[in-house]
């Protein structure tokens, strides 16, 4: 079952954090709009926000290829779409393109669960 729930949380994961980083430039650019406006500092929290986004779609991607190496749950596609879409996102200016990448290996993760119930049939 706890295979389960990392292929789960991969897929959402994935899938979330894909989109958060395609509408990424669009919060900095609000955030630093926000800040010559108020006089604030909202651009870095939401830097630091993005950059946890792009690690932990990383870490993920890697902490799976680990747990899923000796199993046919999991297509190998699905965890290195995540590995690269985090690894191009952490790329200045290229963020989306991980992004893209992280959407796509979610949606493999979310189309894999169907085998873990045929494997526990």
């Amino acid at each position: 079952m706890k295979s389960k729930n990392l292929a789960l949380t991969n897929g959402i994961v994935g899938l979330v954090g894909g989109i958060i980083l395609i509408f990424g430039p669009m919060l900095m650019l609000g955030s630093a709009m926000n800040d010559v406006e108020s006089g604030t500092a909202n651009t870095a929290g939401v830097t630091i926000f993005l950059n946890i986004v792009k690690l932990a779609i990383l870490i993920l991607g890697i902490t799976a290829i680990v747990f899923y190496r000796s199993t046919e749950l999991v297509k190998t596609a699905a965890h290195v779409l995540l590995i690269v879409g985090g690894a191009v996102a952490l790329i200045p200016f290229l963020g989306w393109a991980g992004g893209i990448l992280a959407i796509i290996g979610g949606a493999l993760y979310l189309t894999s669960l169907k085998n873990f119930k045929q494997a526990n049939s």
